[in-house]
Formats: structure tokens, C-alpha cells, sequence
């Protein structure tokens, strides 16, 4: 005949009565505790990351951007008519003269030409063209 063990204790055959070892509560008298709310947490973790993966997206979409600006003012300089050898970090001037973009040495305010000119750029060691 097995002996018969009181309710609401908890027994096992190795440990004995162990409630005592328990993490959590084993009796009706036992302190109470809650569940943590995972949802709760869940929700906010997958906010952060959210916003994490939207700031890195936003610094991506930033430096497309970037490169797209840096690429196109290159090539319009790139594809004027140039005289000339140009040296790295010395500013040349792009000038428009009936529809034909050209890079010159001499700056706006030198020549009654001014009206014409696009922008200053300077030519980096990259051979990329910086405006200026």
C-alpha cells in the first residue's frame, strides 16, 4: 500500500517533500506572484528595433543620396569642355555659354562673364569634383 501524501505539497520520490526548493509558489498560503507581461515586453523590444532598423535605413538612404549628388556634379564637370590639366584641391569655375558647359581658370568676379558661371568646384584625390 503506497503511502498517501497530503494535498497541495509537493513530493517526488528523489527529493522528498520539496516544496521549500521550489522557485515558485506550491501552496494556497504561499506568497502570490504575477506573470510577466511578455506582450508588453515584446511590443516595446520590437519598437526599438524598429526604430533601430529605421535610423540605419535613414543613414543609408542618406549616403545613396550623397554618392548620387557627388556622381552627377562629377560627370557635369567631367563632361564640360576642359583646356586644360587640372590640379587636385586648386578651385576652377564652370561656366555655361549657350548650352555648353566649360571649365575655366579664371573666377567670376575677374571677367564681365560672371552671369554665366555655374558654380566653383576643386578637383580631389579621388578625381571626384567637389562644388566648392
Amino acid at each position: 500500500m503506497e503511502d498517501k501524501k497530503p494535498d497541495l505539497v509537493v513530493f517526488t520520490k528523489d527529493l522528498g517533500y520539496d516544496a521549500k526548493l521550489k522557485s515558485y509558489p506550491t501552496s494556497v498560503g504561499a506568497p502570490a506572484f504575477t506573470v510577466p507581461d511578455v506582450s508588453l515586453f515584446r511590443t516595446e523590444s520590437s519598437k526599438k528595433m524598429i526604430s533601430s532598423f529605421e535610423r540605419e535605413r535613414q543613414e543609408i538612404v542618406e549616403r545613396i543620396e550623397k554618392l548620387q549628388d557627388e556622381y552627377t556634379t562629377s560627370m557635369m564637370v567631367w563632361e564640360s569642355k576642359i583646356s586644360f590639366e587640372p590640379i587636385v584641391g586648386k578651385p576652377y569655375h564652370l561656366y555655361n555659354f549657350g548650352g555648353e558647359n566649360i571649365l575655366s581658370l579664371i573666377a567670376p568676379n575677374e571677367w564681365s562673364k560672371g552671369e554665366f558661371h555655374i558654380g566653383t568646384f576643386l578637383l580631389n584625390s579621388d578625381n571626384k569634383w567637389i562644388k566648392n
